[in-house]
């Protein structure tokens, strides 16, 4: 009978009171994951802007500015290599405008 009080009592207490936990190693392993997950998204976005054509600031097509001159138009000025185009955007299509030389005021300041 004895037994089976001391039986009965064991499956009373919680599971975790009987086991003896390391909670610092268990930080620290959630740590270690935490910076392991945050490194591999910055070596993919490293690897994405280093690597893949058209992202980041060194494209072939940069947007020199762009002027808004109705509710869905707006005129855009792209520089390709050292020409500028005057682009016409608006009603789902894109219209040159105009071909300029790269002014030499930019040109010179190394924009």
């Amino acid at each position: 009978m004895a037994r089976f009080v001391a039986a009965a009592t064991l499956l009373l207490v919680p599971s975790w009171a009987l086991a003896a936990t390391d909670t610092a190693g268990s930080l620290f392993t959630v740590l270690l994951s935490l910076m392991l997950i945050l490194g591999g998204f910055v070596a993919v976005a490293w690897f994405a802007r280093r690597y893949l054509p058209g992202m980041g600031a060194q494209g072939a097509v940069k947007v020199v500015g762009t002027t808004a001159v109705g509710a869905r138009e707006r005129v855009v000025t792209v520089e390709v290599g050292d020409t500028w185009l005057l682009l016409g955007v608006g009603g789902g299509n894109v219209r040159l405008l105009h071909t300029l030389p790269k002014p030499e005021s930019v040109q010179e300041h190394g924009r």
